[in-house]
């Protein structure tokens, strides 16, 4: 009887969850696939993005309109709808057709009943179609350097210009992470920019200086949300970056903002090797849990790995809460994940952790030290009151 129960709920779930997949799916494929792209609940903490997510929070204040251009599977998306509200609106936009539905699914799982989401391409023109190219993971693209790939889909476009004038949605907040094109489609809301001068949290790659130039022309300052310096040039960037974010304020708006530099950084403390103790398992934690004021906080922690196939989280915990966390491979997060932003409301002890999972470790996993710095400007900035 309860076998028989777990396979009427399996059929059951997987028609709930997907009633459009291919039978040819196994139901237990299609379970997977809910547990790899589905979010936290809502009532649980989601580290999607933290530098990212933590100034989304900063600025999307109750009652706002904001978008996500590439909203992916919804990890940013649920937040700014918490954030805004049920007086907010969240316009999200995600042009893949194999992402969308997992978007589509984990929104109505978090209960964000002020989103919406729509199935287009955001660019510099509406009304046309562009090519999307598969990623190796939910990173599809409508640019490849691929000579010989043939694109997977075709997908209609929309400039925001078009959809702002259309709606009447006139966005506070814009944050777009489309894989590359997000030059298209600033360039598709000029006389929304000119306008209405929305807050812009844009990905990009150091080198691409495409949308810097074009912001600053129109008045804006740039600020890398893991350093917290002001972007005029690629210099300014740490040395051997990969991807960043970027937050666009308006010079006209920044008395409204925390994020109005000049930031002032205090010294507050300087980790080494010796700080630090391995587990027989390979993980790695801090001897002796530091105590930090409240105030936010660079994190530089110094980690080299080689290893790519295991499964590692490495972040900040408050006690046994863990309030900054990544996840991914071990020589990934050496790489391109060394730079940690955290905020807290009240004096606290906190450690900083490298854990591996299912049973995986990388013997090449070393912490050299780590540089912890106070973003002095922040020391007023309340924290949320929900999650």
């Amino acid at each position: 009887m309860i076998n028989q129960f777990k396979d009427w709920l399996k059929v059951r779930l997987s028609r709930a969850l997907a009633p459009e997949i291919d039978q040819q799916l196994g139901v237990n494929q299609k379970l997977e696939e809910v547990r790899l792209y589905g979010v936290a609940p809502w009532y649980k903490e989601n580290f999607w993005e933290p530098p990212v997510q933590l100034a989304l929070r900063d600025l999307c204040r109750p009652g706002h309109v904001v978008f996500d251009v590439g909203a992916n599977f919804g990890g940013l998306t649920t937040i700014m709808s918490r954030m805004v509200g049920p007086k907010g609106v969240v316009c999200s936009f995600e042009a893949s057709p194999r992402i969308v539905d997992k978007c589509q699914r984990n929104i109505v799982l978090s209960g964000c009943s002020n989103v919406q989401l729509f199935h287009t391409a955001v660019y510099s023109k509406s009304y046309g179609t562009v090519p999307i190219y598969l990623g190796s993971h939910l990173n599809d693209s409508i640019y490849t350097d691929k000579q010989d790939e043939s694109a997977t889909y075709q997908v209609s476009t929309i400039a925001l210009d078009d959809f702002v004038e259309h709606t009447k949605l006139v966005p506070e907040l814009v944050k777009m992470d489309i894989e590359g094109a997000e030059f298209d489609a600033i360039k598709g809301m000029n006389k929304t920019i000119k306008l209405a001068k929305p807050h812009l949290i844009l990905e990009t790659q150091p080198e691409d200086t495409n949308c810097l130039n074009f912001l600053k022309e129109a008045g804006y300052i740039s600020i890398d949300l893991n350093t917290y310096q002001i972007i005029e040039s690629p210099q300014d960037y740490p040395k051997g970056v990969g991807i960043r974010n970027n937050l666009y304020i308006h010079k006209d708006r920044l008395s409204e903002v925390v994020y109005n530099p000049p930031f002032n950084f205090e010294q507050y403390a300087f980790l080494e090797a010796t700080d630090f103790e391995s587990t027989t398992g390979g993980s790695i934690y801090l001897k002796t849990p530091l105590i930090l004021d409240k105030g936010r906080y660079l994190i530089d922690i110094d980690f080299v790995a080689q290893g790519k196939d295991n499964d590692l989280t490495c972040g900040v915990r408050v006690g046994k809460k863990t309030i900054f966390r990544y996840h991914a491979y071990s020589n990934l997060l050496a790489s391109s994940y060394r730079d940690w932003v955290i905020h807290l409301s009240e004096t606290s002890k906190v450690n900083f952790y490298f854990e591996f999972l299912n049973g995986t470790k990388d013997h090449t996993l070393s912490v050299q030290g780590a540089k912890i710095r106070k973003v002095t400007n922040f020391y007023h900035q309340s924290t949320n009151l929900y999650i």
